[in-house]
């Protein structure tokens, strides 16, 4: 019972359910049959013996078979001589070649349901099998039936938290459609270098090693790394310029307008000439007038399309800083009075030195770590999985200190955040494009990230690893 259900694998308790009957059972051979629920056809799912590659192949009719007799009627039943017995079924002995005599079988029940067959098949040394071997066989079943039903079970389990992982994923990139695909890369990426780090002989790696329950661990905290951008306003965090759209809408509505307005101006500015001085005497004005205002609207458009330039997510001069100032000083008439050009909101978002966020967007943009941590430590993982929270955690910090939201040392940082984080960078480097930046070669992302392990800022020893098993590789038919 202990040696079955220490393991939670179905593949391995169906293999230690037939060591366990040929040993108990002192058997040539054994094999387990299950219940195809479908077509109710018994197939065989482990076949041990000289011959077991073979009969794994075979399948029986509801009732074929001395087997399909013993979970149609649930009876467990020892037949020493299999030849004479109408129920035989020589599928197994024609398929491979093996000579059964006789063998003990027995149903596999989780509870009242039956889920298939356990043999044993001919006993050792020509003897044959007794009632005492029917009662052994008949608990060794009973254990194997729960062995296997709690295995389903757990595979149930682990399916519907895929689910709800793969829909927590689906629900933060629905928020940023441009980052689609991009948790799933990075899962990808961070466990190819895990299973690199894993093989590896040589450098500060070379001990580590990590099992199946540590490289799950590794891939859930990859795939969840950025779930905490649920946390983070929609507008915020798809911000593709430093002014919104609905901002800059209003803006070109505004620039617009004044130059309707100069347009009204210069045409008052006419009927007075022309009504005080007459056609013939007012025609040098006129033609003066429309100079002016030809003039006058460039200058707007020339002040909108710097403002235009302005807005995009690039690296604003010392020139830019004095021109936007400087245009901030202007006005114009509008319906209820003098109006400056710009409103002081517009003055501070166009003002963003690089890129489209302000500083308190930048910190709520950065808060999503801490948004991903808070979510995930109230998920009660099992032991194997408890790091899954402090491992997505750090994947923004920097092994020099400088990174967010924690700002921890080097030896703070476990190598299973390490590698993510290289993994994250790179994909956010390689991916296709971002409404605030375009996507660089691989060999440029390679590039930054080699400049970043320079300044000690990742870890370069996990580079050289990523670069040198070209782990970037994986992701690029995704």
């Amino acid at each position: 019972s202990a040696l079955l259900n220490s393991s939670l694998k179905q593949s391995e308790i169906r293999r230690r359910a037939i060591q366990a009957a040929t040993l108990l059972m002192e058997a040539e051979a054994g094999s387990l049959l299950l219940l195809d629920e479908l077509t109710g056809e018994l197939y065989f799912e482990v076949a041990l013996g000289e011959k077991g590659k073979e009969v794994r192949e075979i399948r029986l009719k509801p009732g074929q078979g001395i087997a399909g007799h013993v979970v149609q009627t649930g009876v467990p039943v020892i037949v020493n001589d299999v030849q004479k017995d109408p129920r035989f079924s020589r599928a197994a002995d024609d398929k491979s070649g093996f000579v059964t005599r006789n063998m003990v079988c027995v149903p596999v029940k989780a509870h009242t349901k039956i889920l298939g067959a356990l043999q044993a098949i001919n006993k050792k040394g020509g003897g044959l099998f007794a009632d005492d071997d029917l009662q052994t066989f008949v608990s060794l079943a009973h254990q194997v039936g729960i062995a296997i039903e709690n295995a389903n079970l757990y595979e149930e389990i682990n399916r519907l938290f895929e689910g709800f992982i793969s829909a927590s994923v689906q629900a933060i990139e629905s928020r940023d459609p441009t980052t689609s695909g991009h948790s799933e890369r990075v899962a990808i990426l961070t466990c190819g270098l895990a299973q690199v780090v894993d093989r590896v002989d040589r450098g500060p790696y070379a001990g580590v090693q990590f099992n199946d329950d540590q490289m799950k661990e590794i891939r859930y905290a990859a795939v969840l790394h950025d779930f905490g951008k649920v946390g983070v306003r929609e507008h915020v965090l798809i911000k593709a310029k430093k002014l919104f759209p609905g901002d800059l809408d209003l803006l070109k509505a505004r620039f617009d307008f004044i130059k309707r307005t100069l347009e009204v101006q210069a045409l008052r500015r006419k009927v007075e000439i022309l009504v005080s001085q007459g056609k013939t005497a007012a025609a040098a004005l006129l033609s003066q007038l429309d100079e002016d205002l030809a003039r006058g609207m460039k200058e707007v458009d020339e002040l909108l399309e710097f403002l235009l330039k302005c807005n995009q997510p690039s690296v604003l001069s010392q020139q830019g800083f004095e021109r936007l100032d400087q245009i901030a000083k202007l006005s114009y008439e509008s319906f209820d009075g003098s109006k400056p050009y710009l409103t002081a909101e517009e003055v501070r978002m166009l003002s963003i030195p690089a890129g489209s966020l302000t500083l308190d967007e930048r910190r709520e943009i950065e808060g999503h770590v801490t948004h991903t941590y808070q979510f995930l430590s109230k998920i009660p993982w099992t032991k194997s999985l408890k790091n899954v929270p402090s491992i997505a955690y750090g994947h923004h910090e920097t092994l020099d200190g400088t990174g967010y939201p924690l700002k921890i040392s080097s030896e703070m940082i476990p190598v299973q955040t390490r590698m993510m984080t290289i993994c994250d960078i790179y994909d956010a480097l390689a991916a296709s494009d971002r409404p605030y930046k375009v996507a660089v070669p691989a060999t440029k992302a390679l590039e930054i990230i080699e400049e970043k392990a320079r300044r000690g800022q990742v870890d370069a020893h996990l580079f050289e690893l990523f670069v040198e098993a070209k782990i970037y590789t994986r992701v690029r038919k995704l």
